[in-house]
């Protein structure tokens, strides 16, 4: 346990993507899954799949299990897989082993935040600031294109790019494209192996958030961090099963999964925590916590959980495959 703890604390390497924007999803109802004990089944996203008919939240929750680590799941948990679990819980119990899982988050992602929430910072300040990163040019553009009407001629001018989108959409195209490395992986990894689909489901989860925040009189970025940000939870998880000492099972269960999937919550709100993002992310962080598995109750956490399930169907082919990315192989 010592070395696997140890081991947690190694770095990963930045990678840079390209992430697509993703369209305005229709409301569907809430629900969330548990932290701890393993959940009730609950309908969550995935990538381009059939859409759902008249599939139980059982069925709805293992298709997204699925179609997240890209391969079928066993009906039974195995030895290494409780064992798995055991250090995953002893992870979460270690503040500072817990905090390497995301090596850059603490250094980039508060300041990232303090920055883009500066309200005197001009359209213009932010207009440099994207200029100066091939990345952000290459994600204005498509979100700028994303938001034009259909049937209109695709802009490739930078400049027109940001006239359109204004202050809130660079905001928001900024923090794509810082947040995205976070969620990356060594190579021929579990992580690896799930994050671009992790990513269309936050990005997607995020689009939704900032619809339901709004309805709610909250802050829409607030909103849009938190849907972003909420499956730092599950990249915690995958990186701690990539660096356990416990040889993975050649095929996961959906037991496991479910159980894993059921401390997205607590390593989410732990992992933010420390950052002070804001204030009404830290109250959905200490509402989590002190949960005990409950739905979060607050209104933040009601959008949240409103978007999770949004994202998911849209994933599973409810709502539409997430445009701008090529269709992800199992």
């Amino acid at each position: 346990m010592t070395n696997w703890l140890q081991r947690v604390g190694a770095l990963f390497g930045r990678r840079r993507g390209e992430p697509a924007a993703v369209p305005d999803l229709p409301p569907s109802p809430p629900h969330r899954p548990a932290p701890h004990a393993v959940p009730q089944p609950v309908p969550n996203g995935g990538g381009a799949a059939a859409a759902p008919g008249p599939d139980s939240a059982a069925e709805l929750q293992r298709r997204f299990l699925e179609w997240l680590i890209g391969a079928p799941l066993a009906s039974l948990m195995q030895d290494s897989e409780q064992r798995l679990l055991e250090q995953l819980d002893a992870l979460t119990a270690s503040e500072h082993s817990l905090a390497s899982l995301l090596p850059r988050a603490p250094a980039v992602i508060p300041q990232l935040l303090k920055g883009l929430r500066d309200q005197s910072q001009s359209a213009g300040a932010l207009a440099q600031r994207v200029t100066r990163d091939p990345n952000l040019v290459v994600e204005v553009i498509r979100m700028a294109n994303s938001a034009q009407a259909r049937g209109g001629a695709p802009l490739t001018d930078i400049t027109e790019a940001i006239q359109r989108l204004g202050t809130d959409g660079l905001r928001r195209a900024i923090l794509r494209v810082m947040l995205k490395p976070i969620f990356g992986g060594q190579a021929n990894s579990l992580t690896a192996r799930c994050s671009q689909r992790l990513w269309q489901h936050s990005e997607a989860q995020a689009a939704a958030c900032l619809q339901e925040a709004s309805a709610r009189g909250l802050d829409p970025f607030d909103g849009y961090v938190a849907g972003l940000m909420h499956n730092v939870g599950w990249t915690a998880a995958l990186r701690a099963i990539d660096l356990s000492d416990i040889r993975a099972p050649a095929q996961f269960s959906l037991p496991f999964m479910m159980a894993v999937q059921a401390r997205r919550d607590t390593l989410f709100a732990l992992l933010v925590t420390p950052w002070q993002l804001a204030d009404t992310l830290s109250a959905l962080a200490a509402e989590l916590l002190a949960g005990g598995g409950e739905p979060a109750a607050s209104p933040l956490g009601q959008a949240l959980g409103l978007a999770d399930h949004r994202a998911s169907l849209q994933m599973l082919g409810a709502g539409g495959a997430p445009p701008n990315l090529p269709p992800t192989t199992a």
